[in-house]
């Protein structure tokens, strides 16, 4: 069974092969690379503001959305993460990685929710 920590650094690895997919013509490539910077710090409030700023300049980006709730999903913010997750689901509803990201998710915090029943 994975740790939380090895889980999240999973999806963070996911969340990194999102954010390099187009970026030579994404507004917010240069976003998307120092959240993933801050992610891989274990700075995830950094990771957070990052991220944010890269789906509020681009709100389309379904990589800006997954990486986002990734980031979200780390700090506990289910809510949040659980928001993120779908509209990149809505954005890429056929990108594996984002699905993948999204179920594990669900997973998770179904057994989160269970633990605390």
């Amino acid at each position: 069974m994975r740790s939380p920590a090895l889980a999240a650094f999973a999806a963070v690895s996911a969340a990194a092969l999102l954010a390099c997919s187009g970026c030579a013509r994404s507004p917010s490539a240069a976003l998307l690379a120092s959240g993933l910077a801050a992610a891989r710090a274990d700075a995830w409030d950094d990771a957070v503001r990052e991220w944010t700023l890269a789906v509020e300049r681009e709100p389309g980006s379904a990589a800006a959305h997954n990486n986002l709730a990734v980031a979200y999903e780390r700090r506990g913010a289910w809510d949040e993460a659980a928001r993120e997750y779908e509209t990149a689901r809505r954005l890429a509803p056929d990108d594996a990685v984002i699905r993948a990201n999204h179920e594990a998710f669900k997973a998770r915090l179904e057994r989160l929710r269970g633990k605390a029943a």
